[in-house]
């Protein structure tokens, strides 16, 4: 089920983003990408500025969508424009510009344009309970979109599904590529296709149609490395076979796919401009690079160079991490590449407080790039030289070119033993001869080389110069210090380290004395917040820095005593009537960690339900097993660690059954020994029925009701007279009343027959009977002859409840026949087969 959320609620303000992308340190992030050639562009496109404002307005304004990345586009045919997003906060923003942490979020969304407008967002659940567009099939799991395309009336989205290894925002796995489908134009989603393709590589970071084929990128995550792979499809189904490329030819097998370069991200577009193909990503070469670069290549396989720098995000010197470039061709004005990236931040507070920053930017480059006359660039710096140093970082040092009095240098690295192809820029320009390199892995071996920047341009590279890195583990972080919060929260901080990027948390809970130690999670600044604490329980906490050399040990822990402020009485109760007397009781949702008691109350019968109050983890109830036309009240406390919070303001509903209006159908009849069982389809196949019936042997003319009413759609009807003709019909019931009948059915209930019966002469006038059983709870009749007499059947005076019995003083030399039959005391079924005997 999706849920198109439009109105134009009050005006809030901006709002952050989610930690959860913090995960540029070292994960393979997931949002997923998009570049597909697709149907025309508008003449004169949007502008980047008028796209950041439009979703900036749209998360300020809408009260539906604040904010949400990976930023995936797809033309749809009736022309509107589909943006599809990860990580989704949903709901509107406060008036100072913050998000409340009661805030909605869900990990896959879309938001529908129309012309230069944003108008309704496209999520999955209801309004009340949204879910992701594209759920989950576990609850550990989630999908992360990938880039998307149209084929004929379908949508086709590559999602990429992960499962959670911890609370951190780096904590998960990838697992597998699926294919999701909606039918066009009404976005209704037909399923979700595993795709065999392993968990090596997230598809879908860019879609590529070009010279009859589809081509599908995708990222491989290796430790801080990403690398991308292309494969490709004929035609434009994905639903197809896939080839992939193994560097030099098209393969079947997954595991042929060859690295095509490195240093892209989890998203980046693929765009065919002229006749060459432009592949524009985030940075990622360098850890935390606010640097959005081009790669150019003659095929959409490669081999790509570059890197052009085409822009550097100030967001960045804000403290906030940038990531995901994509290319949107579909809405770029000519000659120009129309770009966007994400931004977050990795402090949880931050992300909260400005809703703003959790949004697409956008920004538009001309390319192709002129290209200066490699005869007016200055001279390369020469004699470069690189050493290690002890401490993790390398000298550099070369000699100064010769050229205008404007020179300064560009230092350039590339991790070789990471597998990195391609070299990427450190820092700013320096006007000295010298640098230190930091932040390199110990045993790696790096290339070194420097350019010289004049008035007209960037020289071609020195000759490189290698080194081996030498760097020690970190020393422990300190002064870790954790502050408790008033909702189960704690906010840990600690000091910066030189050469550290990364750290890792860790919880013990103390109160009983116990120190089993759990990973937090793992975190790239030198503040995380801890949630999901409980009330009154003392914690403690130990930080782990990150280095190119390691691990430090634990730093020293900081202790805190938890406390949860008891919620607040749950707003927005509203209790609506449904068709069935059954009521849904729904409210503004609380957060996570926050459950619900239902209470309610019969007003017109003047008492308390006496039964436990309803236990919910939703914003949503249905009551029950309710009185026909009474007046209920109901009020909602919301429960967290700290206890109960206060009682909602009460509402009111009136339970109201309307009779049923459809028969059930295709009523089904098996006899049985004096019963009958009854099976039908009804449309309400767990409501209550009623079952008539008469005996037609007996001539009844009217159907008489049975006396208890029967619950689902099965019943069986004992006390029957064995032989006699019976009609039944059923009809479903509520306290409103009684439906209409169903077709009836007839049936004759009868006794079974006996089987296997043997007969033994036992001498002296005496004959032996046995016979297969029956069933329980039967009686058995003997029936007997004295054939050479002629003498007409006659039947034992008392019945035998034995699957055996004796006839004794019977006459010599005579044959005898015998047969058996059951009974139930009133009535005998069929007799068994005859069997002879003559009598010794």
């Amino acid at each position: 089920m999706t849920v198109a959320d439009s109105g134009r609620k009050r005006v809030g303000a901006r709002q952050p983003a989610r930690w959860l992308l913090a995960l540029y340190a070292i994960c393979l992030v997931a949002a997923v990408p998009a570049a597909v050639p697709r149907p025309a562009q508008e003449p004169d496109g949007m502008t980047a500025d008028q796209l950041t404002a439009a979703f900036d307005h749209y998360g300020d304004t809408s009260g539906q969508w604040s904010g949400a990345d990976r930023t995936a586009s797809v033309r749809l045919p009736d022309g509107r424009l589909l943006w599809l997003f990860s990580d989704t906060f949903l709901g509107p923003v406060g008036p100072d510009g913050s998000r409340p942490r009661t805030a909605s979020f869900i990990n896959n969304s879309a938001v529908v344009q129309q012309g230069d407008e944003l108008r309704e967002t496209v999520h999955g659940g209801t309004a009340e309970e949204p879910a992701s567009l594209i759920p989950p099939p576990a609850a550990d799991q989630f999908h992360w979109i990938g880039d998307a395309q149209v084929v004929g009336d379908t949508l086709q989205v590559l999602v990429n599904r992960y499962r959670r290894t911890g609370a951190g925002p780096l904590d998960h796995t990838l697992l597998s590529t699926a294919l999701a489908t909606f039918t066009l134009p009404a976005l209704t989603p037909t399923g979700v296709r595993p795709l065999p393709l392993g968990d090596r590589i997230s598809w879908g970071s860019a879609l590529l149609r070009d010279d009859g084929h589809t081509y599908v990128y995708g990222t491989e995550a290796v430790g801080e490395a990403k690398f991308a792979h292309v494969a490709r499809v004929a035609g434009d189904d994905l639903g197809g076979p896939w080839e992939f490329w193994s560097g030099t030819s098209w393969l079947s097998d997954v595991a042929a796919s060859a690295r095509l370069l490195s240093g892209v991200g989890t998203t980046y577009g693929v765009q065919r401009v002229g006749g060459r193909y432009v592949l524009v990503t985030h940075e990622n070469n360098l850890v935390f690079s606010a640097d959005l670069v081009a790669y150019s290549a003659a095929g959409p396989t490669g081999p790509f160079e570059g890197p052009d720098y085409l822009y550097r995000a100030p967001e960045n010197e804000a403290g906030h991490i940038v990531y995901d470039a994509d290319l949107h061709p579909e809405l770029a004005r000519p000659g120009k590449l129309l770009i966007s990236y994400n931004v977050n931040n990795v402090d949880d507070a931050v992300a909260y407080a400005d809703a703003g920053i959790y949004r697409p930017r956008f920004l538009e480059v001309d390319w192709p790039r002129r290209r200066p006359d490699r005869r007016d660039l200055p001279p390369a710096p020469a004699e470069l030289t690189a050493a290690a140093r002890g401490a993790g970082n390398a000298d550099l040092a070369w000699s100064a070119a010769r050229a205008d009095d404007e020179l300064r240098y560009q230092v350039h690295r590339r991790d070789i033993t990471a597998g990195q192809t391609h070299f990427v820029r450190l820092g700013e320009p320096t006007t000295d001869t010298r640098w230190s390199a930091d932040f390199l892995v110990n045993g790696h071996e790096y290339e070194f080389r420097v350019t010289t920047l004049g008035r007209r341009g960037e020289s071609t590279p020195s000759p490189a110069a290698q080194m081996t890195a030498t760097v020690p583990p970190p020393p422990p972080p300190g002064g870790v210090l954790a502050v408790t919060g008033m909702t189960g929260d704690a906010a840990l901080r600690w000091d910066p380290l030189p050469f550290v990027q990364l750290f890792r948390v860790y919880q013990s809970d103390v109160t009983d004395g116990r120190r089993g130690q759990t990973l937090v999670g793992t975190y790239t600044g030198t503040s995380a917040t801890v949630r999901s604490l409980w009330h009154a329980r003392t914690y403690e906490f130990t930080v782990v820095a990150v280095g190119g050399g390691g691990d430090s040990p634990p730093s020293a822990p900081a202790r805190v005593t938890a406390f949860v402020t008891p919620p607040a009485p749950p707003g927005g109760l509203t209790a609506v009537p449904q068709a069935d007397g059954t009521v849904r009781v729904s409210w503004r949702s609380l957060g996570p960690g926050i459950s619900y008691r239902v209470h309610r109350r019969d007003l017109s019968g003047g008492t308390t339900d006496p039964a436990m109050p309803a236990l919910e983890t939703r914003a949503t109830h249905l009551a029950r097993h309710l009185e026909h036309d009474h007046e209920y009240e109901f009020t909602v406390i919301a429960v967290n660690s700290g206890g109960e919070g206060p009682r909602s303001t009460p509402v009111r509903a009136r339970s109201r059954f309307a009779p049923p209006q459809t028969a059930p159908r295709e009523l089904r009849a098996k006899a049985g020994a004096g019963s009958v069982e009854l099976t039908w389809r009804s449309s309400v196949p767990r409501g209550w029925h009623r079952v008539y019936r008469r005996d037609l042997t007996a001539r009844e003319r009217d159907f008489t009701e049975e006396k208890m009413p029967v619950k689902g759609n099965r019943a069986t009807i004992a006390l029957l007279r064995n032989g006699h003709e019976y009609e039944f019909a059923v009809a479903a019931a509520n306290q409103a009343g009684t439906g209409p009948l169903s077709e009836p059915v007839r049936v004759t209930p009868q006794l079974p027959t006996p089987t296997g019966l043997a007969a033994t002469a036992a001498g002296t006038g005496e004959v032996r009977l046995s016979w297969r059983s029956a069933g329980p709870g039967f009686a058995y009749r003997v029936h007997l002859r004295d054939a050479t007499a002629g003498e007409p059947w006659r039947t034992d005076r008392y019945p035998v409840t034995a699957t055996r019995s004796s006839s004794v003083l019977l006459v010599q030399g005579h044959r005898y026949e015998f047969r058996v039959t059951v009974t139930d005391g009133t009535a005998e079924g069929s007799p068994s087969g005859t069997v002879t005997v003559t009598v010794r």
